[in-house]
């Protein structure tokens, strides 16, 4: 626990605590442009699934459900046929498969095709997956407002396809796993609704997440919870970014990092806990000789400062534009952390940096150490063969011989010996000058 004893006094934590809330709250957008508080169909990127029922579909998700064929065209009310017997003809039977409220084939294929799309582009750049259906809903309102908006109850993950007979079929992914709407929790704490009994029901058990909801709002005039389905994009990440921070508040509050981030000059902390001079470069092969440092990619001097001060145990900021070799040195800074003992977890908002690293990390062997959590390397089976295959495994890494390294530090005290030769300043000497010039 966190104690004002371990602050310079009560107003230095309240003021602490008060920047982790707005850090916190700033990763949620409770307000109704965010899709999982305030669900809303757009012309093409967006399904109500009718048929089958929200218990059947799910239930038979594993292995998969085709959509109801389509005509090309709409069907016209003729004489005689009234618009319901049309919208029971769209339906179909049951078995057909699933139904929307597309009415032609070619509209069902382009509102899938941009879901398929856009899923497929975000996991690319991000790593993540947003393709889900929406099952269950709450249809829900602020105190005194006379429209209601609806919140998806359960997220679960799934894949379009085409099956081996033709037609676009829809299944749970096998990498993702169903998990409640967590902007839902975080919202209803504005109403002081205990939404525990909800949060600790097994998502893929529609009923008893359905009947723990209703019982959660039942005090609430004009909410309600129906077993609506939707398929569209829900990216919950943020949220589950909030709820990390809250369960672990305490833990953040007493880190001297985040301290210092927080109250800046004013964060109490002795003037040398973060700050430190860097290796200067005219004397990195003095201090940090390339030949005895754990490096497994080429670095120059610049680069090998920041392994040096990572190694030892330095907190800073590496700035540089693309193609200055940031990867190149992060993985040389997580070999050598690794080489100290070390355990490093490495972030990144973009799922191409995480994969550029963990690639050059498996160039040098180095790959059994890593363990990728991110995109659909997240699921439980996934996470269970990674640490399956690198416990049987028995990686050496290789040595080079005492020659080697000596014949190493030989040709880079000559080159180092050579580029000081040549940035010698000399007097000039009587006549030299003359002599250049002509030469020029």
């Amino acid at each position: 626990m966190t104690n004002s004893g371990d602050f310079g006094g009560s107003q230095e934590l309240d003021r602490l605590k008060a920047m982790l809330e707005n850090w916190r709250t700033s990763l949620v957008d409770l307000s109704g442009r965010n899709r999982l508080l305030n669900f809303r169909h757009t012309k093409s990127a967006t399904l109500e699934i009718s048929t089958p029922s929200a218990q059947d579909l799910v239930e038979g998700l594993a292995r998969g459900w085709d959509f109801a064929p389509l005509p090309d065209e709409e069907p016209e009310v003729g004489e005689g046929t009234r618009p319901g017997d049309v919208l029971l003809a769209k339906k179909g039977d049951r078995g057909d498969g699933i139904v929307t409220q597309k009415a032609t084939a070619p509209s069902l294929l382009r509102a899938l095709n941009s879901l398929r799309a856009k899923a497929t582009q975000i996991f690319n750049d991000y790593g993540l997956w947003t393709l889900n259906l929406g099952v269950g809903m709450l249809r829900w309102r602020e105190d005194g407002a006379e429209t209601g908006s609806d919140a998806p109850l359960v997220l679960m993950p799934v894949v379009i396809e085409r099956a081996r007979n033709g037609r676009i079929r829809l299944r749970a992914s096998d990498d993702e796993e169903p998990r409640l709407n967590p902007a839902l929790k975080v919202k209803l704490e504005q109403f002081h609704i205990d939404w525990t009994s909800v949060g600790e029901q097994d998502p893929s058990d529609l009923r008893a997440v359905l009947s723990a909801a209703a019982r959660a709002v039942a005090g609430k005039a004009g909410w309600q919870i129906s077993d609506r389905v939707v398929l569209a994009l829900f990216a919950s990440h943020k949220e589950s970014m909030y709820q990390d921070l809250l369960d672990n508040e305490d833990r953040v509050l007493g880190s001297d990092l985040v301290r210092a981030m927080a109250l800046g000059p004013n964060s109490g902390l002795a003037s040398d806990r973060f700050d430190f001079e860097a290796i200067e470069l005219d004397r990195i092969d003095e201090l940090s000789p390339p030949e005895d440092s754990p490096l497994v990619l080429d670095a120059d001097a610049s680069q090998r400062q920041a392994v040096a001060a990572a190694v030892a145990g330095r907190s800073f900021v590496l700035d540089g534009p693309p193609g200055t070799g940031k990867s190149q040195t992060i993985t040389n800074m997580i070999a050598g952390l690794m080489h100290a003992g070390r355990s490093v977890l490495f972030v990144s908002e973009k799922a191409a940096a995480l994969d550029v690293v963990l690639d050059r990390l498996k160039s040098v062997g180095l790959d059994s150490y890593a363990l990728a959590l991110h995109s659909h390397n997240t699921s439980r089976k996934a996470v269970a063969q990674e640490l399956g295959r690198v416990l049987a495994e028995e990686p050496r890494a290789p040595q080079l011989s005492q020659q080697t390294l000596a014949q190493a530090r030989e040709l880079r005290l000559a080159l180092s010996a050579y580029a000081e030769a040549m940035n010698e300043v000399r007097v000039n000497r009587p006549g030299f000058g003359r002599d250049l010039r002509l030469w020029l």
